[in-house]
C-alpha cells in the first residue's frame, strides 16, 4: 500500500487526462508521474532511505506535489512545513523530525542559515527556483535532476508504513509531530470521498496551503486517488479565485471560514458566476451558521462541515450527503469508526450529555514523533482522546462544543466559548470573534470576547453585552469585551486563543 501508486495507476490508464492546472498551465497525469519519478530518483541518488525524513517548505506549487509524492514513493516520510513559517518555527520542525533533505525556495536561505548549526541531520537543501549561495549544503534542484531517468515504481509498504509527519498548529503549546501511515490517509480519503460523493468528474480548487492536512488529504490525495483534477492557487485572492471558478466551472472548493465570508462581500451584481459550485468544504475552524446559510442560499450550493484533527488523519465526522444534514452538528462518523462521548472517568455518557470525544478505528495516528509518553497519554486501548468537548444525539450525529482546554467554568457552571461565539457572530457588525476565560476572584472565571468588526461598522462594549443579555442564560453572559483589528490565527485558519491569553493581560477582577 503506497499513496503514490494512485498517480502511477492513472498515468497508465489515462495518462493524457489533466491532473492539475497551475498558473493557467495544464499538467496531465503522465506529466505529474514523470516529474515525481525524477524527484524520486534524485532522492535515491542523495542516499535517502526508507523511513528517513524529507521536509517540504514550499508554497503551493507543482514542486510541492513532486517532492511530496517522491518522498512517499521511495518509502520516506514527508514532512511539510507551512510556507509562511519563520526561522524559529521551521527550525523546530526540521530539528525535531531530523529531516535529511529539505525542498525550499531561495528566499528561505537566510532564515535557514540561522538554524544550520542546530540541524546536524540536514544534509542537503534543494532550492527549486535557482540557488545563488556558495554553501555546498544548498543546491538547485534543476541542476541535479537528470534529463533521462528510469521510471520508478512505488515501494510497496505494509499498511502501517509511515507516510508523513504533520506538525500540530501549536494552539496549545509547542507543535507535536503527528506520524500518519499510508493506511491512515488512504482510508480517510476513500471514506471521505464516498461520504461527500466526490468522483473523478469533479473539478476541485485548492487555495489553502498544501501543508494543511485536510487540504493535503481532501484536495491532493483524494482527487489523485479518484483520477480527478484541480486548479491549484499559490495563495488566496477573492476576485482571482472567483474569476477562475467562473471561467473554469469549478464545482469543488476547499476553504477556511474567512474565505466564504470574503466571497459574500463580492457585490451581488458581480460578473463572476459561481453557480457551478456543488460541494464546498470548510476547514480550519468554526464556520458561523449565518455565514454558512447565506453562502448556500446565494450560490445555490452545499457547504460540507467536517470535524477532526491532525491526529485523526484528519476527518472523524462529516456531513454525509446520503442522510439528512443537521446544521448545528459536525456530521456523522465516517464508516468503520467508533465515536464515544465520555466523562472524566472515561465512562460512556448517554445521548445529549457533553463530554470528551473519543474515536477508534482506521483514522487514529501511529503516534507522536519521538514522544512515546504523549502518545500513551493520547491513545488508550486504541481510543484517541481528542481533547474536544462534544455530545452525540440519539441518531449518532456529533455536536462539537469546544476544546476541553477552552472550557470556561463560571461559578461552577460549564460555559462553552463556541456557543457564545455563535451568538455574537449573528450581530451584523461582527466580522470575527473569539471568547476566552478571564480570571475572576468571585466566580473563578468569566467570559471575555475579543471582537473584530466589519469594515465601516461600529459597536460599543455596552451594545454587545446587551445583545448577549437578550440571548444567553445569565451565567453565560459576556462580562468583558475588547475590540481588536484581527483575531490571531494559525496558518491553517484556527483561532489562536492561547495567543490572546498571552498577549492581553487578563488580571483577576477584584
Amino acid at each position: 500500500m503506497n499513496i503514490a501508486q494512485s498517480i502511477e495507476r492513472h498515468a497508465y490508464i489515462n495518462g493524457q487526462r489533466t491532473a492539475v492546472r497551475f498558473k493557467d498551465r495544464a499538467y496531465s497525469y503522465k506529466d505529474v508521474n514523470r516529474n515525481v519519478d525524477a524527484y524520486a530518483n534524485l532522492l535515491i541518488s542523495l542516499g535517502v532511505a526508507k523511513g528517513e525524513r524529507v521536509s517540504i517548505w514550499l508554497p503551493n506549487s507543482m514542486e510541492f506535489i513532486y517532492a511530496f509524492y517522491a518522498a512517499l514513493k521511495i518509502g520516506a516520510l514527508a514532512v511539510p512545513i507551512n510556507h509562511l513559517f519563520k526561522s524559529a518555527e521551521s527550525g523546530y520542525i526540521l530539528k525535531d523530525s531530523a529531516a535529511k533533505i529539505l525542498f525550499t525556495t531561495q528566499e528561505k536561505i537566510p532564515l535557514l542559515k540561522n538554524n544550520l548549526a542546530d540541524l546536524p541531520d540536514l544534509e542537503k537543501v534543494l532550492i527549486i527556483d535557482g540557488c545563488l549561495d556558495d554553501d555546498q549544503i544548498f543546491q538547485e534542484v534543476n541542476g541535479l535532476v537528470p534529463d533521462q531517468m528510469e521510471p520508478f515504481d512505488s515501494l510497496d509498504l505494509s499498511p502501517d508504513g509511515g507516510a508523513c509527519i504533520l506538525y500540530t498548529s501549536g494552539t496549545t503549546g509547542n507543535p507535536k509531530g503527528v506520524e500518519l501511515s499510508h493506511y491512515n490517509l488512504n482510508t480517510n480519503a476513500e471514506f471521505y470521498a464516498d461520504s461527500i460523493r466526490l468522483t473523478a468528474n469533479h473539478y476541485g480548487c485548492i487555495v489553502t496551503p498544501l501543508s494543511h492536512l485536510l487540504v493535503l488529504m481532501a484536495g491532493l490525495i483524494l482527487i489523485f486517488m479518484k483520477g480527478g483534477k484541480f486548479y491549484l492557487f499559490e495563495k488566496f485572492s477573492t476576485t482571482a479565485v472567483a474569476e477562475k471558478i467562473h471561467k473554469e466551472k469549478i464545482d469543488f472548493f476547499i476553504g477556511v471560514p474567512a474565505m466564504y465570508y470574503m466571497f459574500l462581500t463580492l457585490p451581488e451584481e458581480t460578473k463572476y458566476d459561481m453557480s457551478s459550485l456543488k460541494i464546498c468544504i470548510t476547514s480550519g475552524g468554526h464556520m458561523p451558521l449565518e455565514v454558512r446559510k447565506t453562502f448556500e442560499s446565494r450560490f445555490n450550493t452545499l457547504t460540507i462541515q467536517a470535524y477532526g484533527q491532525t491526529e485523526s488523519s484528519p476527518v472523524i465526522t462529516v456531513d454525509m450527503l446520503s442522510i439528512e444534514r443537521r446544521f448545528e452538528s459536525v456530521g456523522f462518523p465516517l464508516p468503520h469508526l467508533e465515536v464515544a462521548i465520555v466523562d472524566e472517568e472515561n465512562k460512556v455518557l448517554p445521548p445529549g450529555q457533553p463530554g470528551e470525544i473519543l474515536v477508534r478505528g482506521h483514522c487514529v495516528m501511529k503516534g507522536y514523533w519521538n514522544n512515546p509518553e504523549q502518545t500513551a497519554n493520547t491513545i488508550k486501548n486504541g481510543w484517541l482522546h481528542t481533547g474536544d468537548i462534544g455530545k452525540m444525539d440519539k441518531e449518532g450525529y456529533v455536536y462539537l462544543l469546544d476544546r476541553k482546554k477552552d472550557l470556561i467554568i463560571v461559578g461552577g457552571y460549564n460555559v462553552y466559548p463556541v456557543e457564545l461565539e455563535n451568538v455574537i457572530y449573528t450581530h451584523p457588525a461582527v466580522l470575527e470573534v473569539a471568547v476566552i476565560g478571564q480570571p475572576d476572584d468571585r466566580l473563578g472565571e468569566i467570559p471575555k470576547a475579543f471582537i473584530a468588526l466589519k469594515e465601516g461598522m461600529s459597536l460599543s462594549k455596552e451594545e454587545i453585552i446587551k445583545y448577549c443579555l437578550d440571548r444567553l442564560a445569565s451565567y453565560k453572559q459576556i462580562r468583558d469585551v475588547e475590540f481588536i483589528k484581527e483575531i490571531p490565527k494559525t496558518p491553517s485558519g484556527k483561532l489562536m486563543k492561547r495567543r490572546l491569553k498571552e498577549t492581553y493581560n487578563n488580571q483577576p477582577n477584584m
